[in-house]
């Protein structure tokens, strides 16, 4: 049972402290008790609401309100602590070498972390289903919004989880003046989202499409959300059974990046039908997002490659050439077979929309050209990492120059052609015109490979480096 979870056990005994747990639920009932008062006040005296069932329609949503704020950031801030708790409290090795499974451990910190959480928002559940049915709101569009809270606050815990496994900070810190700092915000926002909480009833004859199946728009936030939250928690069970090793195998990269495609491909599949330009575009840049985030949280270190130049010459025949072997094995080939996949999908969506090919085809060489030289320094930061600690910080000042100098200058000599040589340049000039000039597009990205030479000279240098040090050991 899940109860008999040991992490979950230890939260209870901590969290469910009658001195502490009383001061939770003081809370949450002056919150209740102060929302009724000023929906009656306005009911009574204002006239907001013409008659009783608006009055109860109106409440319901607004602890629809609240409940996302239990489950989305108060949730998300347990399970987004929880590492941090351990390394701070000086128990992480005992968290590690905790004799229970990845599942467990994952399935404690999000359950037993959140178990004040849990237990208010079943209270909630309650006023919400009590509210709604005064308000005549249908039980289906309730059960479709639980689904919803409860996919989306899956994902986000789950998300916030995975990424404080290995957090950069182990001092403990206060957190007091950041929680009022960020109150003192977004108390304003939050008041005036209860106040315009009847507007979430737009969302109830709204609909989405994938692949040209019509679902209520919160089946189908609930089932994407559902499916990236299992990819989230399978990082997780992997960063808790791997810890030294990257976020992804490369199958696992390759698979997510797929499935990434897959569903984008159907949310956009009856718009790029109707054959809208702009849809298309939208789609290449959307698409292009894990391209450039999945490397880096596949990233194979130095010391891999240091590894794997042993195993390949233990196994190799005499005067075979291995460096062949390093490329497939480096992080370049990854990069790149992420970008192919998003070449194939970006050709089908330039022909379901019935663009031309050939211009996409010479846009997609540009983009490449940018891509290329990025993922050059993602390499030398790797292959540089034992000579230099700094090398991190200035190959993030190289490639940030050469994303925003270039807007940099364009602004200052007020030229419509130097801003192109960015990537944001150049994307934001897609959206813009049909077609980049071809002669601006040729000199971008000759530029482009004309500064890719000495990174790969560089990586080829140090590549064989790792050959020759592998070789005295």
């Amino acid at each position: 049972m899940i109860i008999n979870n040991p992490l979950i056990r230890r939260y209870r005994y901590s969290l469910m402290r009658p001195k502490q747990l009383w001061i939770y639920i003081t809370i949450y009932v002056s919150v209740v008790v102060l929302l009724l008062y000023i929906n009656y006040t306005a009911y009574k005296y204002q006239e907001m609401y013409d008659n009783t069932a608006r009055f109860f329609i109106s409440l319901c949503y607004q602890f629809l309100i609240l409940q996302a704020l239990l489950l989305w950031v108060w949730g998300a801030y347990n399970s987004g602590s929880a590492i941090t708790n351990e390394i701070t409290g000086n128990s992480y090795d005992f968290f590690r070498m905790l004799p229970v499974s990845a599942g467990k451990k994952a399935v404690g910190i999000l359950v037993g972390k959140n178990l004040i959480v849990l237990l208010l928002t079943g209270i909630n559940f309650l006023l919400i289903i009590i509210f709604g049915s005064y308000g005549q709101e249908s039980a289906s569009w309730l059960g479709q919004t639980f689904l919803a809270l409860t996919s989306v606050a899956i994902l986000i815990n789950s998300v916030a989880l995975l990424s404080s496994i290995k957090p950069i900070g182990k001092k403990k810190k206060s957190n007091i003046a950041t929680i009022i700092l960020i109150a003192f915000f977004l108390g304003p926002f939050v008041i005036r989202l209860l106040i315009s909480a009847r507007k979430i009833k737009m969302f109830k004859s709204i609909t989405g499409s994938f692949y040209e199946i019509e679902l209520p728009i919160m089946i189908l936030t609930s089932l994407v959300a559902l499916y990236f939250a299992c990819w989230s928690i399978k990082g997780v069970l992997r960063k808790f059974t791997l810890e030294e090793e990257p976020l992804f195998n490369r199958i696992g990269a390759f698979l997510f990046m797929l499935g990434y495609e897959f569903v984008l491909f159907g949310l956009f599949y009856e718009h790029l039908t109707e054959g809208a330009r702009i849809i298309s575009y939208s789609y290449w840049l959307i698409s292009l997002l894990p391209v450039l985030a999945v490397p880096f949280g596949s990233l194979r270190k130095f010391d891999k490659y240091l590894e794997y130049s042993g195993l390949i010459r233990s196994r190799k025949k005499e005067n075979q050439n291995i460096m062949p072997r390093m490329f497939l094995y480096s992080n370049l080939s990854l990069g790149l077979g992420l970008f192919v996949i998003w070449v194939g999908c970006s050709i089908a969506t330039t022909l379901i929309t019935q663009l031309e090919l050939l211009p996409h085809l010479y846009m997609i060489l540009v983009l490449f050209s940018f891509y290329l030289f990025l993922l050059l320094l993602l390499e030398l930061y790797v292959v540089f990492t034992h000579v230099s600690n700094k090398i991190g910080t200035l190959l993030a000042f190289i490639a940030g120059v050469y994303v925003i100098l270039p807007l940099i200058i364009s602004g200052i000599l007020d030229s419509e052609i130097i801003y192109l040589h960015s990537p944001v340049g150049f994307v934001w000039e897609i959206f813009q015109k049909p077609y980049p000039d071809i002669s601006i597009q040729t000199s971008i990205w000759a530029i482009n490979l004309l500064l890719c030479i000495i990174p790969s000279l560089l990586i080829w240098k140090r590549h064989l480096y790792i050959l020759s040090t592998r070789r005295k050991m």
